[in-house]
């Protein structure tokens, strides 16, 4: 079963209407969403999905195939 953050990314990538820098402005938008849940899961704020690393390494994935780096999400940062 796909998640819905891969959806959404397939979506984002191929919408030809889309130029590059709006992909990668909605693409951040949906690396923001996931990190933030990632966050709350570790304050203890909701049960983080067991896809939540998956769903970041599908945006991450994305990014790269636009040229751009994924943002530094190491233990420090959540």
């Amino acid at each position: 079963m796909q998640s819905d953050v891969k959806s959404c990314v397939e979506g984002i990538l191929g919408d030809d209407k889309l130029d590059r820098d709006t992909k990668v402005r909605k693409l951040r938008q949906v690396e923001t969403d996931v990190l933030a849940r990632q966050r709350a899961a570790t304050e203890g704020m909701t049960g983080a999905p067991a896809r939540d690393g998956e769903d970041l390494k599908v945006v991450e994935r994305a990014l790269m195939s636009l040229g751009e780096t994924a943002v530094d999400q190491g233990p420090a940062s959540l």
